[in-house]
């Protein structure tokens, strides 16, 4: 019903009456999984009753919270078309190779980050009070990269099966780490320790996108492709945090004033996680 809300198509101005396959699941109507951080990505095949003799329009109606609606193409070489909410367009009046669900892919990895995912952002806030250097930065940035990919692509394409049930506390455990270990860092910085950290980390944040990723993208044709701009999606989100922070701390972070903010910030962090921790292992009911 929510769909037949949102999904509109004619022909020739007339609307036109659709069926629509569940392609994800056993029954239809489909007994819907758990949500996952609050939404969830859904394959749908929809058909015209009657095969239309002319090109349609679909519109897909405006509307709060409406999701981005992604159609593929028939066609092995059909392409994709993005929909958002308040969009219409004609089938086969503009060609939208396969970039626009690469586009939605990087979006989708960009936004995990910013603005949904609040502990991503802390561990990368972490990594930035290490040390202001752009070679550390840089060596740590290239870490979590590495990691992500080591874990994202099997995770996400089902070849590993992890529960997040034990994944999300231990992302939230990662934040106390990073932060904790900055106070080492600043009387005896051990580089190669500290990337050893961030990738250790970085394998277990992985498996975290993965599991929201895994909800939408399927293995099959655009996989790989898809799967390496959500990934790209999430390190420009993780560049642009230690970008915006670097610019923000210039002309001050020599100061005294800015090792008090560095100090204070990493006790935030390593405490936002300790709660995290313990609200995700159940322990606060």
């Amino acid at each position: 019903r929510y769909l037949r809300e949102c999904l509109i198509v004619r022909e020739e101005g007339k609307e036109i009456p659709w069926r629509i396959e569940f392609l994800d699941f056993k029954t239809s109507p489909p007994d819907f999984i758990k949500l996952l951080t609050d939404g969830a990505y859904l394959r749908m095949e929809v058909t015209p009753v009657n095969p239309p003799s002319e090109p349609v329009t679909l519109d897909w109606q405006a509307g709060e919270g409406r999701p981005t609606f992604v159609l593929k193409l028939e066609g092995a070489d059909g392409g994709y078309l993005t929909f958002n909410p308040g969009d219409n367009r004609k089938i086969g009046e503009e060609s939208e190779p396969a970039s626009g669900l690469l586009w939605t892919s990087f979006r989708q990895g960009f936004e995990h980050v910013v603005p949904e995912g609040w502990d991503h952002v802390l561990f990368v806030m972490g990594l930035f009070f290490y040390r202001r250097k752009w070679r550390p930065l840089l060596a740590q940035s290239l870490a979590l990269t590495v990691a992500h990919t080591v874990t994202l692509g099997p995770a996400a394409g089902g070849i590993d099966k992890v529960s997040g049930g034990w994944v999300e506390p231990v992302i939230a455990l990662s934040l106390v780490a990073v932060a904790l270990e900055n106070f080492r860092a600043e009387k005896e910085a051990n580089q190669h320790l500290r990337l050893a950290i961030v990738f250790g980390f970085g394998l277990i944040h992985g498996l975290g996108f993965a599991g929201a990723l895994s909800e939408w993208l399927k293995p099959g044709e655009g996989f790989l492709s898809s799967l390496l701009c959500a990934n790209l999606g999430v390190e420009a989100a993780q560049a642009a945090l230690l970008a915006v922070a670097w610019v923000l701390t210039i002309g001050w972070h020599r100061s005294k004033g800015y090792r008090i903010v560095r100090m204070m910030a990493c006790l935030a962090i390593a405490g936002i996680g300790t709660y995290w921790a313990i609200e995700r292992v159940g322990w606060l009911g």
